[in-house]
């Protein structure tokens, strides 16, 4: 009993000190008559959306999530992408080295010829005006004929192989016996017995030096016949031959020991500028590939938190479809309605401060950022039948959100500390 009767003054004393700290907070909000207003702590939304179709590969984050200004979120398949790449920088490499030909095309005929390449071309001059010599000289030989000399060179080649014929032949005959025999039929065959080393030796003696004596032969003939039509055609042809070489070996040393010409340089400057446009083309066809490629990886617009995600890896997406909603916590804003009879009391960047339940006993810092210039009836979200007959203007409020405690939703109340001139 003790106890208990000890207990009821307790609770007496908190209802009584709780009833005082209301009316003393009502007494001094009538007294200071503060415009007060509550709302909802709302953020500017931003959509996330790919320029350029594509299978999503990766979402790197989740709802609820923060993230960075420039942080990778989605990575589209980009191979390819990557292999036209390819392709493009290839053809880059290709349109670079045909410019660098034409520059130094353009720049040797600039220079004009050096020393030693001047005497390399009079060196082929002599070489070829030789050649055109020695073909001349092949073919009035061909058309004199055969000189007697030669003739009786010939001839004497002709006995002498004539001659080792008949030793290859004796040897061959003593060296290897061969028998007739006579068949039943009354025919003769010769039956040599089997050969050994040095039989197989005289016979191939033997077949050298007729083959000798044949050529001998051939060759005497041929200098007593004189050159055919169709020798003498070859040897014309092959003087021809070497005079177009030596004509086009003295042109070579004319234009070296003139110099480019001035149309030659012109067109050798041409042929550097297309060299040069079709390069840049190529590069610029390969930078547009790259900037595909990056825009297939999307990245955050802003540092804020996703609020949405409507995308999943696999899924194929269109272009300028809804992926994330990604809202910007370092910009809230809420907005409040006043009644009409206290609209005066509000000015543009005019300070507030704003209460949340989630973090009781802190106040978060807001200032006006816009008034409604028309009045509206009170929105139906209003508790009371009394306050949703009357008439008010909307108030913008941009929201401090320090350590970016505050969040999109959170119910907040607001307190109008005064006008700012």
């Amino acid at each position: 009993m003790h106890k208990r009767a000890r207990f009821i003054p307790i609770v007496i004393i908190v209802a009584v000190l709780a009833l005082a700290a209301w009316w003393w907070t009502n007494q001094a909000s009538a007294q200071t008559g503060a415009l007060t207003a509550s709302g909802t702590i709302e953020t500017t939304d931003v959509t996330v959306s790919p320029e350029i179709g594509g299978r999503v590969l990766e979402v790197l984050v989740k709802e609820g999530d923060a993230v960075q200004a420039g942080q990778d979120i989605i990575h589209l398949d980009d191979s390819l992408l990557k292999a036209q790449l390819t392709q493009a920088e290839q053809s880059v490499n290709a349109a670079q080295a045909t410019h660098k030909a034409a520059q130094a095309n353009y720049d040797l005929l600039k220079a004009g010829a050096q020393s030693d390449q001047i005497d390399a071309a009079s060196q082929a001059v002599n070489t070829a005006d030789a050649n055109v010599s020695a073909a001349e000289a092949q073919l009035a030989q061909l058309k004199s004929g055969a000189r007697a000399a030669d003739i009786a060179a010939a001839e004497a080649a002709v006995a002498q192989a004539a001659a080792q014929l008949k030793v290859a032949r004796d040897t061959h005959d003593k060296t290897i016996e061969c028998f007739n025999i006579k068949k039943p039929d009354g025919t003769r065959t010769e039956i040599c017995p089997g050969l050994g080393t040095r039989e197989e030796q005289a016979r191939a003696a033997l077949d050298a030096a007729q083959e000798a004596y044949d050529a001998a032969q051939s060759r005497l003939r041929q200098l007593k016949a004189g050159a055919t039509k169709d020798e003498l055609d070859a040897a014309q042809a092959r003087v021809a031959a070497a005079q177009a070489q030596r004509d086009q070996a003295q042109a070579q040393l004319d234009l070296l020991k003139s110099g480019a010409r001035p149309e030659q340089l012109v067109a050798a400057q041409a042929q550097v500028d297309a060299a040069q446009a079709q390069a840049d083309a190529a590069a610029a066809a390969a930078d547009v590939i790259k900037v595909q490629i990056d825009k297939l990886t999307l990245r955050s617009p802003l540092a804020g938190v996703v609020l949405k995600r409507a995308i999943e890896p696999g899924e194929v997406v269109m272009p300028g479809a809804s992926l994330l909603t990604i809202g910007d916590l370092a910009n809230l804003y809420m907005t409040v309605y006043v009644p009409e009879d206290r609209y005066g009391e509000i000015k543009l960047g005019q300070t507030a401060q704003v209460k949340v339940d989630s973090f009781p006993g802190q106040t978060f810092t807001a200032k006006v950022a816009r008034i409604a210039d028309q009045a509206e009836f009170t929105p139906r979200n209003v508790q009371t039948a009394e306050g949703r007959a009357t008439t008010v203007f909307a108030v913008r409020l941009e929201v401090t959100n320090v350590d970016s405690k505050l969040k999109p939703g959170m119910p907040a109340d607001v307190i109008f500390l005064g006008n700012e001139e």
